[in-house]
């Protein structure tokens, strides 16, 4: 008896430790999407096979651990333990970044993930539970991203409208946008250096081309001696460059380049075309 205790314990941990692994690789993931579902949606359907692992192995776990006995539990602890190495995160083009934003929606997801896990232990299923949530946990995240929307549009309303009234006050500053499919990071370095020979330039550090990345880079850089602002803006739907240039109203524009960039979302070469141009129209 109890030698089975310590089994079950050892694999409540270990399945513990496999959902957060994998959780926090989704939210990696989610993040690389720009929190748009839309986004995470076709990324999943891409990378179905990303997520087969969750979903095979928890069926091999669910049916070990089913037999409730010392053998079986000894046999699934095994199984978990080789899971890893299958849901291991792939190297991705940039790191997870905990924002404000993700330490937010891992709170949240925390404090669902313990409620859920305490209704388990009163029904003594914590470890069908566990191994569950570990099977689904994609959708577990998509479920936390809906409850935290409502948080996060009242967030983003908030810093959008706080960096409209900075930008206001900034009489004398000129804002110049910088987009297209390829070259536009450097262009915007060549440019600021460029003005920086005559004038005081802020420019969107490194690759911050969203909104919310424009945002942070007002409020937390933008001063009174600022006279240019180069501000990188990047796209991966229609309207995207348009929302940005109804935060920053630029007073120049440039585009490097039309390419086949983000067809995933935008689906033609036409919509690119369309979406960098809502900068000239701007």
């Amino acid at each position: 008896m109890l030698a089975f205790n310590i089994l079950k314990a050892l694999n409540i941990f270990v399945l513990l430790a496999l959902y957060f692994v994998s959780a926090i690789k989704y939210v990696h993931y989610f993040q690389l999407n720009s929190y748009q579902f839309k986004s995470h949606f076709l990324w999943m359907k891409r990378n179905v096979k990303k997520q087969i692992a969750n979903v095979v192995s928890g069926i091999i776990i669910l049916l070990l651990l089913s037999q409730k006995t010392v053998v079986f539990y000894s046999v699934a602890l095994g199984a978990e333990l080789v899971s890893f190495y299958f849901i291991k995160p792939q190297r991705a083009k940039k790191p997870l970044v905990y924002t404000m934003r993700v330490k937010r929606f891992l709170t949240v997801h925390t404090i669902l993930f313990a409620l859920a896990l305490l209704f388990g232990i009163a029904l003594d299923i914590e470890l069908i539970l566990c191994t569950i949530m570990y099977m689904l946990a994609t959708f577990v995240i998509i479920i936390t991203a809906l409850i935290c929307a409502p948080i996060e549009k009242g967030v983003k309303n908030y810093y959008i409208n706080d960096s409209k009234k900075l930008l206001a006050s900034a009489t004398n500053l000129k804002i110049i946008g910088v987009t297209g499919s390829y070259g536009k990071t450097s262009l915007k370095y060549y440019l600021s250096s460029l003005l920086k020979t005559k004038y005081n330039v802020l420019m969107t550090p490194e690759s911050f081309n969203t909104p919310m990345g424009v945002v942070r880079t007002i409020r937390e850089q933008l001063n009174a001696t600022h006279e240019f602002f180069v501000c990188e803006m990047g796209a991966r739907h229609v309207g995207d460059i348009a929302e940005m240039c109804r935060l920053v109203r630029p007073t120049y524009g440039l585009i490097t380049s039309v390419g086949p960039q983000h067809l995933e979302t935008f689906f033609t070469i036409e919509n690119v075309a369309s979406t960098k141009y809502e900068l000239v129209e701007a």
